[in-house]
């Protein structure tokens, strides 16, 4: 682990009593010169000292009204103020004081708050030798401090305090650490274990409806409605696998950060998810989805996530739905825009909440006239609805009604643009054109906007390639190229194996004469039409959608053979046989160790491989098949990880080990077929 991620993780640690020891630092260092000075005078004491040690600890209280470019170093200011404030401070003043009674006590009370802050053995040491040592040297060299009181047991037993309590609280936490990660596991393998049911199942459907696709057009029309229903019936379950499947992987990823992680918000239609949700709720009959209407006067987009935000829906009609038996029970989701906010009011004829309940919904473990509940519902979608800068609110009459009431920010309100910079801090740019004022303004703009930015000339392909991976979005000037369409396309063909947002900036009409690709994830954009100047204009793409049109399923590739790797035998044959109906040569293996064998004899157009598996894992795998000379035929082959989830450093490693992209479990035809038309084609 390096440096900087010991310090993150020290501050993530605190974060949540940042605000209660940013007052007691930015108030307690002034106030207490007037104690030692006044009220119980001391040989020595400095304002001046005190009122900077103070100022450091201002950032702790204002953390969110702080300029976004002090976000990307808080846990460097969180380190530092310690450092300042604790072991150089004390131990300067304890010098300067002549090692008298008060100040080794006080001291002794810094070592031990260090520890409680710092749980870090590393970290904490480092501080205190550095604060300490910064401190020592202050008192003699430019203050001639005298030491007549100071005794070497001071020293044995400050340095017991620091060695027993590092050691304490490190044990403390190890401890803690430990039950979060088996908890972080155990809810892992759950998940997993999950996936490959619902994996094998899918895919046996895709299958069905694949079978009846061709079965139907030869049917006689008296069988027509059997399978048209037979159709709508594996298309519902398919639905629900689905929508499962992102609800785990959302809930897995807000663990493993601590927090909801907004890394993928954008801006999505209230409209189209409120009522994409209640369509694809998981009712029990037909008559329960009766029970529920949409009212709106209009749309308008809101900043966050679909599927943390389906979510929210759908618990809250389950939780209503959980009294339907009541007589002329329904449920209203009422939407409605205003001056202020976005307003979504979800109610239902229940049986209502007692006033002495309604204030405890929302803490997480409260559950109230429920069998079965875990009371993690609510708390979890106040958990989102606070992430996307909103509020959620319950009122209610026992008996007769409960109503939900959300607010969720404008999209161009102070909270929403906040959120979106603080998300930029974390972006990267790569600009491939010539080094002109678009250029110079950029990069500029980089600091202030906060993400990261790299330009590259447009004629540099080894230099673009290498860097292609590591943007989260890339700006190409068409102008730059003029009548170069050769670059361009060489260009392209990189492009269209990545799935990274490309923006094709121009001024000059003629720039349109380059042939783009319709596979790249792109969008044209007129730099000449852009209202809110150049920066700004292109920040805005991080958090929208770029809707390409349906790349089209590939019918017959008889020539193609693809490689499939992976330990679920079930859902490697369903997937197979739907490669095989489309025309693809397909080859088979359990594990890695097996589809290298295969690869030391034979050539495959594309591998498709799962990640965890038996004997050799898909990682292991594509290292050997990148570097290996015994397969070098297939060094440029396509390999697309199939795997059930992947967080940002899992991705990571898929890169650095040669892999090319990945598909989630569970996939539908088009997704797989789209894929790999993208990189066969």
């Amino acid at each position: 682990m390096t440096i900087r991620n010991r310090i993150n993780n020290v501050y993530r640690y605190f974060e949540p009593n940042l605000s209660i020891i940013g007052y007691l630092g930015a108030i307690g260092f002034p106030l207490y010169y007037f104690i030692w000075h006044y009220l119980f005078p001391q040989p020595y004491e400095n304002l001046l000292l005190r009122i900077i040690c103070g100022a450091f600890f201002i950032p702790f209280i204002i953390k969110d009204q702080m300029p976004y470019w002090f976000t990307r170093y808080k846990d460097i200011h969180f380190v530092v103020t310690l450092t300042i404030a604790l072991p150089f401070f004390f131990s300067y003043m304890l010098l300067m004081n002549d090692w008298s009674i008060i100040w080794i006590m006080s001291f002794m009370t810094a070592v031990f708050l260090s520890i409680l802050l710092i749980y870090d053995a590393y970290i904490i040491s480092a501080m205190s030798i550095i604060g300490i040592a910064l401190g020592t040297l202050s008192a003699f060299s430019f203050n001639h401090a005298e030491i007549h009181n100071f005794h070497w047991g001071y020293v044995a037993v400050i340095s017991f305090a620091y060695i027993t309590g590092i050691a304490s609280h490190y044990r403390n936490h190890v401890h803690y650490e430990d039950q979060l990660l088996f908890a972080r596991s155990f809810s892992a393998g759950i998940a997993h274990e999950m996936r490959n049911p619902f994996s094998s199942l899918y895919s046996s459907m895709e299958l069905m409806l694949d079978i009846l696709r061709q079965r139907s057009e030869q049917s006689t029309h008296n069988h027509e409605e059997n399978v048209n229903e037979l159709k709508s019936i594996i298309r519902s379950n398919m639905t629900v696998i689905n929508n499962s499947n992102e609800t785990i992987n959302l809930l897995l990823s807000s663990i493993n950060e601590h927090a909801i992680s907004k890394n993928t918000f954008q801006e999505h239609s209230i409209v189209n998810v409120v009522k994409n949700a209640v369509e694809s709720y998981g009712y029990q009959s037909s008559s329960d989805r009766e029970l529920v209407t949409v009212k709106y006067n209009k749309d308008t987009p809101y900043f966050g996530s679909d599927i943390l935000f389906r979510y929210v829906i759908f618990n809250l009609i389950k939780n209503a739905l959980y009294y339907k038996s009541k007589k002329d029970f329904h449920i209203e989701i009422n939407i409605d825009i205003n001056r202020l906010n976005n307003v979504i009011k979800v109610k239902d004829t229940g049986v209502g909440i007692a006033k002495s309940n309604i204030n405890s919904i929302f803490n997480e473990f409260y559950t109230h006239g429920k069998k079965n509940s875990s009371g993690l519902g609510l708390p979890f979608c106040k958990k989102v609805i606070t992430a996307f800068g909103g509020t959620i609110s319950c009122q209610s009459q026992q008996g007769e009604w409960t109503e939900f009431t959300i607010l969720l920010p404008k999209i161009d309100s102070k909270s929403t643009n906040k959120l979106k910079y603080e998300l930029l801090s974390k972006k990267r740019i790569l600009y491939i054109g010539d080094n002109n004022q678009d250029v110079f303004e950029l990069q500029k703009n980089s600091f202030s906007f906060g993400y990261h930015f790299l330009s590259v000339s447009p004629f540099r392909l080894v230099d673009i390639e290498h860097q292609l991976n590591l943007a989260d979005m890339i700006l190409i000037n068409l102008d730059s190229y003029g009548e170069h369409n050769y670059y361009m396309t060489k260009l392209q063909h990189k492009l269209a194996l990545s799935t990274t947002k490309v923006l094709y900036l121009y001024r000059e009409e003629q720039a349109l004469h380059l042939i783009l690709n319709p596979k790249v994830n792109y969008k044209l954009v007129n730099i000449n039409k852009l209202k809110s100047g150049l920066t700004e204009g292109i920040c805005k793409y991080f958090f929208t959608h770029f809707n390409q049109e349906t790349i089209p399923t590939q019918n017959k590739q008889e020539t193609q053979s693809i490689l499939l790797v992976d330990d679920n035998t079930s859902l490697r044959m369903y997937t197979g046989i739907l490669l095989q109906r489309s025309g693809y040569h397909v080859i088979h293996a359990e594990n890695g160790l097996k589809a290298l064998q295969h690869l030391a004899e034979h050539n495959v157009d594309l591998i498709m491989m799962d990640l965890e598996m038996p004997l050799m894992g898909g990682l292991e795998t594509a290292k050997q098949i990148r570097n290996n000379d015994q397969y070098s035929n297939h060094h440029h082959t396509p390999i697309i990880c199939f795997s059930a989830s992947l967080n940002t450093q899992q991705q990571q490693e898929l890169k650095a080990a040669g892999m090319n992209g990945f598909i989630f479990k569970p996939a539908t035809k088009d997704q797989i077929f789209e894929t790999i038309n993208r990189y066969l084609n």
